[in-house]
């Protein structure tokens, strides 16, 4: 997870960087864009997981639901998760929490349900946030256990020559070299006029179908 945190970080940095400042009549729409990367590109907390917080375990791509509430909260909200280990998750939201946050979780994939408090690591506004367990049950570590067990088996073939499209391990695909950083921009800016959430995969796809 803080792999992938960092990498995005400083895709989204070079990116800023690359797009330049016109001026004149290109200068609001510049703006935009770099209020755009800026909020893309803005982590709350530590620059990485470091010592203990660095991943201990593996870490399983999945897609499972996540009820999350803030301590001394009683407002609640729901998101997706898109990958877990036994020391935290990645949570996908457009209504993310600042680093520091502790929070109250019920994650639930593949018909198991883990409760679980966590605290938030890594914060990227409008996209989501890297969480590091902290407490937990016997009963529900039992649950956690289970559930990372059953991620990472191989899927189950659904006919003949045919699997899933998604594999549930294995690295995630890279973020493409950015040649015109203004298409790419707009191309975001496009995007987010007409909807709320951005995952991942979605993200890097809209990347490659800006460039020429």
């Amino acid at each position: 997870m803080a792999d992938e945190m960092n990498e995005g970080t400083a895709y989204l940095r070079a990116l800023k960087q690359s797009t330049g400042a016109p001026s004149g009549a290109g200068a609001a729409p510049a703006r935009e864009q770099d209020r755009l990367i800026d909020n893309l590109s803005t982590v709350q907390g530590s620059e990485s997981f470091q010592g203990a917080e660095k991943r201990r375990s593996p870490r399983y791509k999945c897609e499972g639901s996540a009820q999350l509430r803030e301590e001394g909260c009683d407002v609640r909200t729901w998101s997706t998760f898109t990958d877990i280990s036994l020391n935290g998750c990645y949570v996908e939201a457009q209504a993310t929490y600042p680093a520091g946050t502790l929070l109250h979780m019920k994650l639930e994939s593949n018909g198991i349900r883990v409760e679980i408090e966590g605290k938030v690591r890594i914060s990227y506004p409008y996209l989501g946030m890297g969480i590091a367990f902290e407490e937990i049950s016997e009963e529900n570590a039992t649950h956690l256990k289970q559930l990372l067990a059953s991620l990472s088996r191989p899927r189950v073939i659904m006919g003949p020559g045919a699997t899933s499209p998604h594999p549930t391990t294995g690295p995630m695909e890279a973020l493409p070299a950015i040649t015109h950083p203004e298409a790419a921009v707009r191309t975001l800016i496009e995007f987010f006029e007409l909807h709320q959430i951005l995952m991942r995969d979605d993200f890097v796809k809209l990347l490659k179908k800006s460039q020429p």
